[in-house]
């Protein structure tokens, strides 16, 4: 009858920290994967902001994440001009409806874990 007893004490509390790490996860740091695709120089990640570089104006990458996040995107020329100003911005995939304008050449988008990457298409409006 021990036994059962411990089992029976045991059961309840293996449950609640398999809840517990199912509810806040692994603490698993945030990766996210900027990827180019077309006329892009270069990609600088920091933590939940990207300075993408693109120096005809329009340009294409793919962005993955390991879990669900908000990014800002910062879209640049070269190191000492910004876009002056976002003709459009394309998002294909499940997080193209979180897109918003921030500014003339930033924007934001939730990004979430998902099988396929993201692809993000930029226009400058005077490319």
């Amino acid at each position: 009858m021990k036994m059962k007893r411990g089992v029976a004490m045991w059961l309840p509390a293996m449950l609640l920290v398999s809840a517990n790490l199912f509810i806040q996860g692994c603490g698993e740091p945030l990766t996210i994967t900027a990827t180019p695709v077309r006329d892009v120089e270069r990609i600088e990640v920091r933590e939940n902001t990207l300075d993408v570089y693109c120096p005809r104006g329009i340009c294409k990458f793919e962005l993955k994440a390991n879990q669900k996040t908000a990014l800002t995107i910062n879209m640049f020329y070269d190191t000492e001009q910004p876009f002056t100003k976002i003709e459009g911005v394309n998002v294909t995939g499940k997080s193209g409806t979180s897109m918003t304008m921030d500014g003339l050449h930033q924007f934001k988008m939730a990004v979430k874990p998902q099988s396929e990457p993201i692809s993000v298409q930029v226009v400058d409006y005077y490319r």
